[in-house]
């Protein structure tokens, strides 16, 4: 210790401050929404721009409001929390714009659905992944157009105006683009559908610069509140904050660079590479070195069991064999004794304990299916509600399915710590759902028309054991599905 300080008795532990940063508050909303069962589909919420529940009300609350009831042209994120606003302005018949994700095949897509597309189901669709890419008309940095509001999403905001995204820096530079474009104007105001756990009071303005854009609205599911916006807006790229790779992942920043540079403005860009998505490819790069090394290791065990001779090393790559290798004994030995010494060494080497199959929580059966449904409209309509089962028997033909839930196993880190649902959330969650399909009416000759959707009946049902059958016998309409959310099982 300097000036002379006591050192602190060994029993004691000096607590260390855990640092401000804007990763932490992210870190602080995702823990948040994900033990208190707040997270919606996709889970977990770490690393997004988090799906709550209570959305569809946030985005009916805004919908209330003058600013979006006066408003002809509305810019939306492409984030799944704000896919109920998406949906409102095209119901509303508002000019949608939303960008494309992470900037990497362009900049803005307009939204323009046929006449004929106007039901519920065609519109929910359209403003989807791939509705987007399939209904979305590509704008240019170079196109005229004007925005009256433009909606955010959000990890953690306050009500002074402060916005923290999810770190990628995408949002940031959709508006820095949308400023070179003119299409902010002064009066468009931007807007941001939270969850009230994602609202502070306060938050340090230290950790934000120029290029961050405030918040002018809060909209959560139950309170509308206008910021104090303590910065300004930021008047277009800050192209000394970018590295030339992140011209190189988004492309359009290299457009709008060229026209900056060939109009005579200055666009340096910074030396060291510390942007952004650094930590993105680093990540990126981190995951295909495990990757190689387990493909290397798979390949020399698998190269070792023809080269191998005699002798330990030999016995040491047997044991690693599975029991279709049983022939590498062979090449082991001429005369088979060291085939039978290998055969002891494998087995008095200590094997890897099996995985422990997964045990079946509860079972929802889902009845009243029309036969004309498949099995991916359900499978939305259970995202939509954040419903996950890991397995799902699919029974449509004939008018039911199972959806299995497995109990939780030990958590495995601090992004897989996820509330395990119960069968009553789960049966809540599904209540009065609809899926496409006859509804009962009929047409002329008696023929069923599919133009009506059909409520869903949601029971419990018993759990079937076992999830799988030995493999001389597998059963057909019941398989576990690891690693792979509600997977169907016909």
């Amino acid at each position: 210790m300097l000036n002379g300080e006591e050192t602190p008795a060994p029993t004691e532990t000096a607590k260390v401050p855990e640092e401000i940063t804007k990763q932490s508050f992210r870190l602080k909303i995702w823990r948040h929404l994900e033990t208190n069962g707040l997270a919606m589909f996709p889970r977990p919420v770490y690393n997004r721009i988090p799906n709550f529940k209570g959305a569809a009300e946030a985005a009916a609350k805004l919908a209330e409001l003058d600013v979006f009831k006066n408003a002809t042209t509305i810019k939306v994120n492409p984030d799944k929390p704000q896919e109920p606003v998406r949906v409102l302005c095209l119901e509303k018949q508002k000019t949608l714009y939303v960008p494309v994700p992470r900037l990497q095949f362009g900049f803005l897509n307009r939204m323009e659905l046929p006449e004929e597309e106007t039901r519920p189901g065609a519109i929910r669709k359209a403003v989807s992944r791939n509705g987007m890419e399939t209904y979305g008309k590509p704008m240019s940095i170079e196109d005229s157009v004007s925005l009256d509001l433009v909606i955010m999403g959000s990890v953690a905001v306050s009500k002074e105006g402060y916005r923290i995204g999810k770190g990628k820096g995408y949002g940031d530079l959709e508006f820095g683009l949308m400023m070179h474009m003119k299409a902010i104007k002064p009066n468009t105001l931007v807007a941001t559908t939270v969850h009230d756990c994602q609202v502070f009071d306060t938050l340090p303005a230290e950790l934000f610069g120029p290029h961050d854009v405030p918040i002018d609205l809060i909209i959560t599911p139950t309170q509308v509140i206008e910021t104090q916006r303590m910065s300004q807006r930021p008047v277009g790229i800050l192209w000394h904050l970018l590295s030339n790779r992140r011209l190189e992942l988004m492309p359009v920043l290299g457009q709008l660079r060229e026209i900056e540079m060939l109009a005579g403005r200055a666009c340096v860009l910074k030396e060291e590479d510390t942007d952004v998505e650094e930590r993105t490819a680093q990540r990126i790069g981190q995951r295909t070195r495990r990757q190689r090394r387990r493909t290397r290791s798979h390949k020399s065990q698998s190269e070792g069991e023809g080269n191998t001779t005699e002798g330990e090393e030999g016995k040491t790559t047997k044991a690693r064999r599975t029991p279709r290798r049983r022939n590498s004994n062979k090449s082991v030995s001429k005369d088979g004794k060291e085939g039978k010494e290998g055969k002891e060494g494998r087995d008095d080497k200590p094997r890897r304990p099996r995985r422990p199959k997964p045990v079946i929580d509860f079972t929802v059966k889902i009845s009243n299916i029309s036969p004309s449904t498949r099995v991916r409209d359900l499978k939305q309509a259970l995202n939509e509600r954040g419903v996950k089962p890991q397995v799902m028997v699919w029974k449509g033909f004939r008018g039911f399915c199972y959806l299995h839930f497995f109990k939780p196993g030990p958590p495995k880190g601090e992004g897989d710590i996820v509330a395990p649902p119960s069968m009553e959330s789960v049966i809540s969650a599904l209540s009065e759902m609809s899926v496409g399909g006859s509804g009962g009416t009929e047409g002329p000759g008696d023929e069923q028309r599919d133009d009506k959707p059909r409520l869903l009946l949601v029971e419990p049902a018993p759990p079937r054991q076992p999830l799988a059958a030995p493999a001389d016998s597998q059963q057909k309409d019941v398989a576990p599905v690891l690693e792979a959310p509600a997977a169907e099982v016909h």
